[in-house]
């Protein structure tokens, strides 16, 4: 039996430079701008040992318009 596994999405704050961090369903960190589609204009992010990531309410998600977001409760 194969058991397939889904990585979580996550969206933070990194405190040291106040901005959007998001992991994607693949373990990757992206920093977002403060732009209409931030996802589009995305840059690589790689946590160190003092980055300070606060986790944000998931709802925060659909205000990103991240591509693997979605409200429609399909799965």
């Amino acid at each position: 039996m194969t058991i397939d596994r889904k990585q979580v999405v996550g969206l933070f704050v990194d405190r040291s430079c106040q901005q959007w961090i998001v992991r994607d369903p693949e373990g990757n960190f992206w920093i977002l701008p403060s732009v209409e589609l931030p996802w589009e204009e995305r840059q690589p992010y790689q946590p160190t040992t003092e980055t300070d990531l606060e986790p944000v309410p998931g709802h925060c998600k659909d205000t990103l318009r991240l591509p693997f977001c979605t409200s429609t409760g399909a799965s």
